[in-house]
């Protein structure tokens, strides 16, 4: 900026209006000035010829407004996922091929170890083969720091594996060859991985950090000698994964990342595996490595923009160890608290990490927040809980694991704002109230109606405190299944033995009715309630859109009211007589139609009155030439000759085109 370019500087006594003009004056001749330099260096525009003081205006109009705070409080983000990608072909070869390497040489050293012991040439005495294996990682260590000065991965990959044989010595010193007491290989074998994780910290070493970490989560497995020990191995395996989550901290190891969850995976099912004939105990250990490994070594260690994918796969490996869990009236109410106490923990710790960005396993699955949203408040919670309801049945019912259930997620979502967070939770609690129902096995109608339909209303008030999409989207689902229930009741009663309108099925209906004429009454208010939840998270709905969801609301009431009425007319008395019936209800139905369509100026209630008219008429025909006595067709007749003739005077009558005419210009108005 050139000196006479710059504005004066603002005296103290100007007002803060004038301070405000000139700073903002400011701006734009910088953005003026930085536009044309960018356009010199990159070719876009002409030297001399920078973009005028409005054109700079409206940009820092736009990029003002692009950055003003939303509704919703903003993730903290911290660069998305640490770290470059890598393609097949430099996956494979970087580092496919080197791990492949050091397996096969790990292979080709402990079967010609094996057959040389097996066939009496290497006779050995345990301790010996201790040291044996102990020099030769020696050995390969010094290969490896002497390969580090010139080729530092190569190198790094062969010291990670002379620590990789270290470990193993450690660990089958105990278990394997009986050296020393288990709890003291088991001891040894978890400094050693320590070490190794705080080497390979302190060296930023990946390739040492993965060979290392591999070794280290087959160690188990290739020392094994047919005999378990579930809580050393449970042991090792949190120690291991702490120490991999402190070792990689916020450092952007990519690859590291893959093999930490495929090494998790792997000791997460052996310890679940290990658990089985270990009855109650045994089971809580297998079920608390993944949630140990989470909040030891995820929670404090892990980067923010890796954090959530790695305890959601954690608290998905709990879940997965859950479908072993002991089953019997003894341990039943223990198991089922373990789980719902694991459900609250995990939302507790969604809750307390909702400001920070979401992450995935999967880089398709990176950009879709939404459903790592619904993942993290709804799916692995409710898999906690369906486990917790079905670990109960032994000894209590199903209904008090699904109620304890539902109360952590109402209490989950009171605590969220209006966002995707609140919708998968409110989602959660409804669908544990919905199995919880479900439980109940009611077995009359009314109690399965009266059931959803109070969900379906306390749906409704839930949603002015808290509003959210989820909470009208399950009342309409759950007025539907009401709705549906009602009908079935309806039609599954024998027909022309009973009145219409006084039986079980009849007060079914009764009670639908009323929940939507509810729902119709006070929908202003629900309406404000779902702007409030649609603020700040989608773009606002057309009016047309607004305007065809009232409607709907306003209709379903006298929609219903009608079925209603076809289905106990329909099986009223006698065929005859219910055919009868059902033409006087057509006909009356309609001439009510067209009236209020006059009376409020509704052209789409006036054509529905008309269609029901002609639905009359037919019916009509159809009775007399099937099964109506003469007395009975003429009547028949006779009622839809009245009603038609009234329609057909109340259109007719002077001035009464112009205002259907008016009508139909006039934009619609609901009420």
């Amino acid at each position: 900026m050139t000196p006479e370019s710059d504005p004066p500087a603002a005296p103290a006594d100007l007002p803060l209006e004038a301070r405000v003009e000139r700073l903002e004056q400011s701006i734009v001749r910088l953005s003026a000035e930085v536009a044309a330099i960018r356009a010199q260096i990159t070719g876009a525009g002409a030297p001399g010829h920078p973009p005028s003081a409005a054109q700079s205006r409206a940009a820092l109009h736009r990029t003002l407004s692009a950055t003003a705070p939303p509704s919703v409080p903003p993730r903290i983000t911290t660069g998305r996922y640490l770290g470059e990608s890598l393609d097949l072909e430099r996956l494979l070869g970087r580092y496919g091929m080197l791990g492949i390497a050091v397996l096969a040489a790990a292979a080709a050293v402990g079967t010609f170890l094996s057959w040389a012991v097996s066939h009496g040439y290497l006779t050995l005495p345990p301790r010996a083969r201790i040291v044996v294996g102990l020099a030769f990682a020696a050995g390969i260590a010094v290969w490896g720091m002497r390969l580090r000065r010139t080729e530092r991965s190569f190198g790094s990959s062969l010291l990670g594996l002379a620590l990789v044989i270290v470990l193993v010595c450690a660990y089958a010193a105990g278990p394997g060859l009986a050296v020393v007491p288990e709890w003291f290989a088991f001891v040894g074998a978890m400094a050693v991985s320590w070490a190794l994780a705080v080497f390979a910290h302190a060296e930023d070493d990946e390739p040492l950090w993965c060979v290392a970490f591999a070794g280290a989560a087959i160690t188990p497995f290739v020392t094994s000698s047919g005999k378990e020990n579930l809580y050393g191995l449970v042991a090792y395996a949190a120690s291991t994964l702490i120490a991999a989550c402190f070792a990689v901290g916020a450092r952007p190891w990519v690859i590291a990342w893959r093999v930490f969850y495929a090494a998790s995976a792997l000791l997460a099912v052996a310890g679940v595996v290990a658990s089985r004939g270990h009855g109650l105990a045994g089971f809580l250990v297998a079920f608390g490595l993944p949630v140990i490994a989470a909040i030891g070594g995820v929670l404090p260690f892990t980067p923010n923009s890796r954090k959530r994918a790695a305890l959601r796969w954690l608290w998905m490996l709990a879940v997965v160890a859950g479908f072993v869990a002991p089953t019997g009236r003894g341990v039943a109410l223990f198991v089922g608290s373990t789980f719902l106490a694991a459900a609250a923990l995990w939302l507790a710790i969604a809750d307390r990490l909702d400001a920070i960005e979401q992450s995935s396993l999967f880089a398709a699955n990176r950009d879709r927040i939404a459903l790592l949203d619904w993942i993290d408040a709804a799916v692995v919670p409710l898999a906690l809980c369906a486990q917790a309801a079905g670990a109960f049945e032994p000894a209590a019912p199903k209904t008090v694991g699904y109620g304890i259930g539902a109360a952590i997620f109402i209490a989950f979502a009171w605590r969220r704002s209006a966002s995707v967070t609140r919708d998968a939770a409110v989602c959660g609690f409804l669908l544990t109230l919905a199995a919880g129902l479900n439980a109940l096995h009611l077995e009359t109608p009314t109690g399965v109606v009266l059931a959803v339909i109070v969900i379906a209303l306390g749906s409704l008030v839930l949603h002015r405190a808290r509003p959210s999409t989820t909470w009208v989207v399950g009342s309409a689902v759950a007025l539907l299944l009401a709705a549906g229930t009602s009908a079935t009741a309806l039609l599954d009663h024998p027909a022309y033995t009973q009145p219409p309108f006084s039986t079980e099925a009849s007060f079914t209906a009764l009670c639908v009715t009323i929940a939507l004429g509810l729902v119709a009454r006070f929908r202003a208010q629900l309406a404000d309630a779902m702007t409030i939840a649609r603020s700040g998270r989608a773009a606002p709905r057309h009016a047309s859109d607004r305007e065809l969801g009232s409607t709907i609301v306003v209709a379903a009431p006298w929609a219903w009211a009608f079925v209603w009425g076809y289905l106990e007319l329909s099986m009223a008395f006698s065929r005859s007589t219910s055919t009868l019936l059902l033409v006087v209800y057509f006909a009356a139905c309609a001439v009510a139609g067209v009236a209020i369509g006059h009376t409020r100026g509704s052209a789409a209630t006036r054509k529905a009155g008309l269609g029901l008219a002609l639905l009359a008429a037919a019916t009509a025909v159809y009775g007399a030439s099937s099964f109506f006595a003469v007395g009975v067709r003429v009547l028949a007749y006779l009622v839809t000759s009245a009603f038609l003739l009234g329609i057909a005077y109340w259109y007719r009558r002077p001035g009464q085109m112009n205002g259907i005419a008016a009508d139909a210009a006039a934009p619609p108005e609901l009420s």
